[in-house]
């Protein structure tokens, strides 16, 4: 029996040991497969400063993605650049604005029209320009979370005090449609920490994750 109890031991620390050193690889495992809805966020008109695009307005008091916090998440617009996970991320997509004031992505060669210009939004130390949709067009912005999120017992944070305990992934889906058919689908992620104080807060790190422009179908030739 006490030996018995002592192999149970034995493997309870191993499995737990395993479990802490693997957990956010099966977290990122098993996003591939779902990740759970969090909200659905203004597609257009979207922000554009030349900097980040930002998805709604800004409300004074909350930011974005890289530093909101708890309840504020649906609250405060959401910002998101074209940098990617580092160091050896190298960015291949651009944003622009053509001589007929529309933002354009550039990828690979490919442009994709994200929108003309539409007046402003409110950001969050002044307004940034709007670009909104074309007529036709279908848009969404997406916000979704890991299900599985993973152990942090060794952080620590001497400036606060307040280390996470867990982190878990945020994901931020951009699909856009133009008329034509024309398809963009762009992924940000991001980690995002918890602690008991101050809850889910301090979205960071890695970045945009994937872009793809679909052409436009070609069109069936005549008998």
């Amino acid at each position: 029996m006490r030996s018995f109890l002592i192999r149970g031991g034995i493997a309870t620390v191993v499995l737990a040991t395993l479990w802490l050193f693997t957990a956010r690889w099966c977290s990122l495992l098993i996003d591939r497969v779902y990740t759970a809805p969090l909200a659905t966020l203004q597609s257009t008109p979207l922000g554009w400063n030349g900097t980040y695009l930002q998805f709604g307005p800004s409300i004074p008091g909350t930011l974005g993605p890289k530093g909101w916090h708890g309840a504020e998440l649906l609250m405060s617009a959401h910002i998101v650049d074209l940098s990617g996970p580092g160091p050896d991320y190298k960015q291949v997509a651009a944003l622009q604005v053509d001589a007929n004031d529309q933002l354009l992505l550039v990828d690979g060669g490919r442009n994709f029209v994200l929108g003309i210009r539409a007046g402003t939004m409110p950001g969050a130390d002044e307004p940034v320009p709007a670009y909104a949709a074309e007529p036709g067009d279908m848009t969404s912005v997406i916000l979704e979370r890991s299900l599985l999120s993973w152990p942090t017992p060794f952080e620590m944070n001497f400036m606060t005090g307040q280390s996470p305990s867990w982190r878990r992934h945020l994901y931020y889906r951009l699909f856009w449609k133009k008329a034509s058919g024309a398809r963009l689908d762009m992924v940000w992620r991001f980690e995002q920490g918890f602690d008991a104080v101050n809850g889910w807060r301090a979205a960071g790190q890695e970045g945009l994750m994937r872009v793809e422009i679909g052409p436009a179908p070609a069109s069936r030739a005549g008998p």
